[in-house]
């Protein structure tokens, strides 16, 4: 107990590291949790049968679903720029698409190759109804940024990052809250990005592991540190 006293600095900084570590490593366990739960849900959503929805039906319970919704797509297109593929810079290519009366949703048509920035790609956009499969997902919950280059009226229109809210003010027209990802099947599709999970459960449970097992090395380095304290007060 004296040694503790006596070197109340060295112990303070090592409950400080210590319930970091434990703290990183619960943020960990509680992550790897949700994730496993995403992993079962995506699953088990994805063993069912292609299902034709319509836009008004679409709900919570959709997600991660294979559906088919039947429209057209709306003369503008955005391009979220920054995405690397295979080494190659490029663009993911994002659609609104409209289904139903006033029914629309943004459409994810995959990464296409964008190397001159002086010249944005040429896609072409079918002005006929037809009806488009993919997968329902929630927008990305990533840092949510503002694109200034919306304050002007362009199309194409590169974008840092696909903020549903601020489009749907751009379009003015209300947007879905979802993403339909296009199937890779799709006449319609480009190159498929999209991963559902970027980490799996598994990866964070192993770093979980991997924090508490600094947590426990701390405790051997502050033990072998008190222990050297007293044998040095006894000589």
């Amino acid at each position: 107990m004296n040694a503790v006293i006596s070197n109340w600095k060295p112990t303070v900084i090592f409950f400080c590291l210590f319930l970091m570590v434990l703290s990183l490593g619960i943020w960990q366990i509680d992550r790897g949790y949700n994730k496993k739960e995403l992993e079962n849900t995506f699953l088990e959503r994805q063993s069912q049968p292609v299902e034709e929805i319509k836009y008004n039906d679409i709900s919570a319970s959709d997600l991660y679903k294979n559906v088919v919704l039947e429209g057209k797509f709306l003369n503008q297109i955005f391009f979220l720029d920054n995405k690397i593929f295979d080494g190659k810079p490029g663009v993911k290519v994002f659609v609104p698409f409209e289904s139903g009366e006033n029914g629309l949703i943004m459409v994810s048509r995959g990464w296409i190759e964008f190397n001159d920035r002086n010249r944005l790609p040429s896609i072409d956009i079918e002005k006929n109804s037809l009806k488009l499969q993919g997968i329902l997902r929630p927008e990305s919950q990533d840092f949510v940024l503002t694109n200034e280059v919306m304050k002007e009226i362009k199309n194409p229109m590169l974008v840092q990052t696909i903020n549903l809210k601020e489009i749907s003010d751009y379009l003015g027209k209300p947007l879905s809250p979802y993403i339909l990802e296009l199937s890779e099947l799709s006449n319609s599709a480009f190159t498929k990005t999209w991963q559902p999970i970027n980490l799996s459960s598994y990866r964070h449970f192993g770093y979980a592991v991997q924090w508490f097992g600094l947590g426990l090395v701390l405790i051997v380095g502050y033990l072998f540190f008190l222990r050297k304290g007293d044998a040095k007060e006894n000589e």
